[in-house]
């Protein structure tokens, strides 16, 4: 079977760096690997956008470039579909774009 091919047309690049691509790795890995992995908000710039939703993941992040995808599920809608994260300064995941 092969992985679902995620386009990246809605994500947010600027800013974007191998630092906080492998901080981001490193703190959802702890996050999920803890047995009960925490609900991501959206950042604030981009939450109205989302209607203030939250996302429950579901996968391990991936790296796409300097771009960070989790599976996740909305947690007002309840569908599952790919969402860019990001670490902010004070180590909390937020989400940036859903991924189409």
């Amino acid at each position: 079977m092969t992985e679902p091919t995620i386009s990246l047309t809605n994500a947010i690049t600027r800013g974007l760096s191998e630092v906080t691509r492998e901080r981001t790795l490193q703190i959802h890995a702890q996050q999920m690997n803890s047995g009960a992995p925490k609900i991501i908000n959206f950042r604030g710039d981009v939450a109205e956008d989302y209607q203030y939703d939250k996302i429950k993941p579901l996968s391990k992040a991936q790296a796409l470039g300097n771009v960070v995808v989790i599976e996740g599920e909305s947690q007002k809608t309840g569908t599952v579909g790919h969402y860019q994260i990001l670490a902010n300064q004070w180590g909390l995941l937020e989400a940036l774009a859903k991924l189409g």
